[in-house]
């Protein structure tokens, strides 16, 4: 199965190559591909430093890097998220069946994108086209609970589907244009005993401007996103992200 796990990203220069280090730790068959798509949506473009390839014995991780910072449907700079997604689909192989959604500001654990191959070949067989375990972790600056929510990263859904239905063009519901039908029709399984494999994270120790709670968020998310580092992503070191598990 080909898997693509989408990042669409700006001005987060040290929250992606932690995020970056959560893909290469995770621990999937090698029968499947997965690709991470870095969607880099700043006017400031990154470069991909390959020597992560070095990390991937099985070779079946891969990371492809889009750099593009207009909206193809005005020409213009983008305004919201969803018109950001639905770029960002564009660039997913042809081939990809399955579809994931990997926030760079959100911790995933090592088993996160193989629990989610199996929850969604389960879903498959009882003939849905999405999975989610039921809860996912949720980081606060109370600590660390587990909490039922919509939670799109949680989410592994079928790229058919996907590509069907696209984005909302607006922020905070942008999700809801391909989720609602799922959930509309029952094709959404909630797995009661899914494994919670993402941590959402709302205190994140990296400053991060958040775009959830508010679509004028968008703006600030824009203008105050300005960590561009060296302009090369390459991945955070292994043990310094570790402390980020549950």
């Amino acid at each position: 199965m080909n898997i693509t796990a989408i990042v669409a990203t700006c001005g987060r220069h040290t929250l992606l190559e932690r995020s970056v280090r959560y893909f290469l730790n995770q621990a999937v068959n090698p029968e499947h591909d997965v690709c991470m798509l870095i969607y880099n949506n700043s006017n400031v473009s990154q470069t991909l430093d390959n020597w992560w390839q070095n990390e991937n014995p099985n070779g079946n991780l891969i990371i492809k890097l889009v750099n593009d910072n207009l909206d193809s449907a005005t020409g213009k700079q983008y305004t919201s998220l969803g018109s950001i997604y639905n770029d960002a689909l564009k660039h997913v192989d042809a081939d990809t069946e399955l579809i994931t959604h990997w926030d760079d500001d959100d911790t995933f654990l090592p088993n996160h994108i193989q629990s989610g191959i199996e929850g969604y070949e389960r879903a498959l067989g009882m003939g849905k086209l999405a999975y989610k375990p039921e809860k996912s972790y949720y980081r606060h600056s109370g600590g660390v609970e587990l909490m039922g929510n919509n939670l799109e990263p949680s989410i592994f859904v079928n790229a058919q589907h996907l590509r069907l239905y696209g984005y909302s063009t607006t922020t905070t519901d942008q999700h809801l244009q391909w989720l609602n039908p799922l959930m509309q029709e029952n094709k959404l399984y909630v797995d009661p005993n899914g494994e919670p494999t993402l941590i959402y994270d709302w205190n994140n120790d990296v400053p991060t401007w958040k775009t959830s709670g508010a679509s004028d968020n968008f703006g600030n998310y824009r203008n105050f996103s300005k960590d561009h580092g060296d302009l090369v992503i390459t991945p955070a070191p292994r043990e310094s992200v570790t402390k980020y598990y549950i």
